[in-house]
């Protein structure tokens, strides 16, 4: 069996999610909880803790070497696709069982629409995306892998 398409939407209290502006006054972040660990999410999923941590240490390695991407909205691929981009992985880490993220909103069309969104006190969640393997006895995740996470 191939590896899933595979994503979980946590919104914006489930992430704990906070914004804020950069230290100039002129990015807005969103940070907070990008996927949860050793729970069972609404996809009846469960996310090994040290699944998580291996595939954010490798999205780290990423965005060391090039920008991480993420998009307004959720496609039903792995594809990012540079129209519907709206923010960047400025960074992840573990916390407990959850992945973190930092993300810096960009001023892309979609970037300007989440901004206007956030500033008039929208609460918009988050959703990982990437791929895996699923048991289907159990709902356990491996060989998980993480293209990004959208807003």
């Amino acid at each position: 069996m191939g590896q899933l398409y595979l994503r979980e939407d946590l919104t914006f209290e489930a992430a704990k999610m906070t914004v804020s502006e950069g230290k100039d006054g002129k990015n807005l972040y969103m940070e907070g909880i990008c996927i949860q660990g050793d729970v069972k999410n609404a996809n009846e999923r469960v996310y090994p803790v040290s699944q998580i941590a291996e595939a954010v240490n490798s999205l780290n390695e990423q965005i060391k070497d090039c920008s991480v991407l993420g998009e307004v909205d959720h496609p039903d691929d792995l594809k990012i696709n540079l129209d519907r981009v709206c923010h960047m992985i400025e960074s992840m880490w573990m916390d407990g069982p959850n992945g973190y993220g930092k993300l810096k909103i960009l001023p892309t069309p979609m970037g300007e629409l989440v901004k206007t969104m956030l500033q008039s006190g929208v609460r918009l969640g988050v959703s990982s995306r990437g791929s895996g393997n699923v048991d289907p006895h159990n709902g356990h995740v491996s060989d998980f892998e993480i293209v990004t996470v959208d807003v």
